[in-house]
């Protein structure tokens, strides 16, 4: 069951592993198939955000990179127990294409948005703790700076 947080910062709609991502109104750049193969991942939630009432939602991720019990947070969620302390470890990220500047593959990867703030005011020491993966999966050439998680070779 998607469930409505609000942590602090503004309110998103959030998806345990293995809910499908259904929402009611318009969301945009949203794509099914990619959302399957991203509902169970271990490091990933889904989430949806309107950054106005007026405006069509869009998909987001949260990652942890600290090795969070995922399975847990859900489990929390759901009950409706949850705090902001279960998302210490998160950062939102978006799902999109990058190229390696090296050896010119297209890689799926979650890259690190900081222009949205559903975590509270803490982004800094957020950023400072996470673990990025700055290094193409292809070539091995470091040129992906905000790069959380390599999802495919588009």
């Amino acid at each position: 069951m998607a469930v409505i947080l609000d942590l602090g910062g503004t309110p998103f709609v959030f998806f345990p592993a293995g809910e499908p991502l259904v929402i009611s109104g318009e969301v945009v750049n949203s794509d099914q198939l990619e959302d399957l193969s991203l509902i169970y991942h271990p490091r990933l939630r889904r989430i949806l955000l309107r950054s106005y009432p007026s405006m069509p939602a869009l998909p987001y991720v949260l990652h942890w990179s600290a090795g969070t019990d995922l399975h847990y947070v859900d489990r929390r969620v759901i009950a409706g127990t949850v705090d902001a302390n279960d998302f210490q470890g998160a950062l939102v990220a978006e799902v999109r294409s990058v190229t390696c500047r090296k050896c010119g593959a297209i890689l799926r990867v979650a890259v690190a948005e900081t222009g949205v703030s559903v975590l509270g005011g803490d982004l800094a020491p957020r950023i400072a703790r996470h673990e990025f993966r700055r290094n193409c999966s292809v070539c091995g050439q470091r040129s992906l700076p905000s790069v959380v998680e390599h999802l495919d070779a588009a």
